[in-house]
């Protein structure tokens, strides 16, 4: 067996295994790395401190301009290493971007190896699940969260770029919102995209479903408003906690057990909703109900403009911020699409691994957008194998709109690969599955948006890339013979 296809293997054996590992506790997951590797999911700073040591961020001493130029500079470095900004035009504050673009780093923050992060993240939310009692946060008065509390209200102050060239202005969009449930004060955690358009307000998009959504719509029957935390510069586990969708209200103890000790809240200022104690900033506002005012356009994880509509409307009230503050901000594209696969990735696989056993491997694709393109990976034992875990994917995630089933000697991590399977195993006579008017997700321009603006139609599709069962010869890959580089001169 060739270097290539052993490697696929192990990481197959590596896959299968962890689907166990999901209910073992995340304290042994992470076995003597517990503590570092806690310590640096929880708190910012000290992710950044483990960044620098290991080699894994690099520094732009030149000043440059947040609008444009930041984010120009940033693309360059997309997928590779970490970047801080230390001279940001118009600011005292740097600027931190690249988190989550390098899966490879992101599995070092966990000390996990990067095809375990999901199942780590799996295992948390096991742990909560079965005991939502349990991790609650202290609420402390102070904390670094609000060593400075500014006189003024400027956002003007924060160095929030501007991304992309047709973007409508300055734009939050990687900070934690924290918002209480009005009938149970339980917390909310989730992240929107936040256009600055006044020193003291911000128009912001809540897309269909979301809790944050319900909640308002109950205060504008009202006509009151509600009230929020956006926490900005916070923890790896809270940040990619808050992705996670449709997990409700008090998912932030999902980070608690990822860390292995209790989140700790901070009081605000000014709102009744607690802020995250180690963030970087905390800006405590409240949403105007039923306002609405322009928002957008934003360069969004499609990799297209979402459209300028009328949005909902927050009023600043107060800023916080520790002493020596970074700030945290992203692209919307890699990052996002592996915060998608890291949540995601491990629920389709448990999902569809109950109904579809022959099951390997699950792998969100960067060219779906990390929430429209899987490739899934099989044993085939018998011949509808591939058709069936293409169907049940669909089911395990709603917004994917593309599933490809591989055999194991596929690496399903590699487009030439998959493209490969599908180019030669695959019939469209009989191995394409469409799907009309499915539920669609509305950042994609290609999905159908219902009148009410709540939700969308599109056609899908499943390609059953896996070789006819049972395989007869002419389907066995090529092979060359396994050789050690380092017994060789070579120049």
């Amino acid at each position: 067996m060739g270097a290539g296809n052993r490697k696929v293997m192990s990481s197959l054996a590596m896959t299968v295994m962890l689907f166990f590992l999901l209910t073992i506790p995340v304290s042994e997951l992470f076995g003597g790395e517990q503590e570092t590797a806690g310590d640096r999911l929880a708190d910012f700073s000290t992710c950044l401190t483990y960044l620098e040591e290991t080699g894994n961020l690099v520094r732009v001493k030149t000043e440059v301009n947040p609008e444009y130029e930041l984010a120009g500079i940033a693309k360059k470095y997309e997928g590779r290493q970490c970047v801080l900004f230390e001279k940001v035009t118009g600011s005292d504050y740097p600027v931190f971007i690249g988190l989550l673009w390098n899966r490879d780093i992101v599995g070092k923050i966990f000390g996990v190896p990067k095809e375990q992060v999901p199942f780590t993240v799996a295992s948390a939310i096991g742990a909560w699940k079965k005991d939502k009692n349990v991790m609650a946060s202290p609420v402390l008065d102070i904390g670094p969260a609000n060593e400075v509390v500014e006189e003024d209200v400027d956002l003007y102050k924060l160095p929030v770029p501007i991304h992309a060239l047709k973007d409508g202005g300055r734009y939050l969009d990687s900070s934690v919102v924290l918002v209480k449930n009005p009938e149970t004060d339980e917390v909310n955690i989730s992240i929107h995209r936040c256009m600055i358009v006044a020193k003291d307000r911000m128009t912001f998009l809540i897309d269909p479903g979301r809790h944050l959504g319900a909640y308002l719509e109950k205060m504008e029957q009202k006509n009151m408003p509600l009230e929020i935390t956006i926490n900005n510069g916070v923890g790896l586990a809270p940040w990619i906690v808050s992705a996670i969708p449709r997990q409700g209200d008090g998912k932030y103890k999902i980070a608690s057990h990822l860390i292995g000790k209790p989140l700790r809240f901070l009081k605000a200022q000014t709102v009744d909703v607690p802020a995250l104690a180690d963030a970087q900033f905390v800006i405590e506002a409240e949403i105007l109900p039923n306002v609405r005012e322009d928002e957008g356009p934003f360069a969004e994880v499609t990799g297209y403009y979402a459209e300028k509509a009328k949005r909902w409307v927050m009023k600043v009230k107060k800023i916080t911020h520790r002493k020596a503050p970074v700030f945290h901000t992203l692209l919307s594209g890699v990052e996002v699409w592996n915060a998608v696969g890291f949540t995601a990735e491990a629920k389709i696989f448990g999902t569809v691994k109950k109904s579809v056993p022959q099951l390997k491997a699950v792998y969100l694709m960067p060219g779906g957008c990390g929430f429209y393109g899987a490739v899934v990976q099989v044993e085939k034992d018998a011949a509808d194998i591939g058709r069936k875990a293409i169907l049940e994917t669909f089911n395990a995630f709603k917004p994917l709109q593309r599933v490809i089933a591989v055999d194991t000697d596929v690496n399903l991590y590699d487009p030439v690969d998959v493209n490969w399977a599908i180019t030669t195993r695959s019939n469209p006579d009989t191995d394409l599955i469409i799907l009309q008017n499915q539920w669609g997700h509305i950042l994609n321009p290609m999905v159908k948006l219902n009148p009410d603006g709540k939700g969308g139609t599109v056609t899908k599709i499943g390609i059953d890339a896996t070789a006819p069962f049972p395989r007869t010869d002419k389907f066995e890959r090529v092979k060359f013979k396994e050789v050690d580089l380092g017994n060789y001169a070579i120049q």
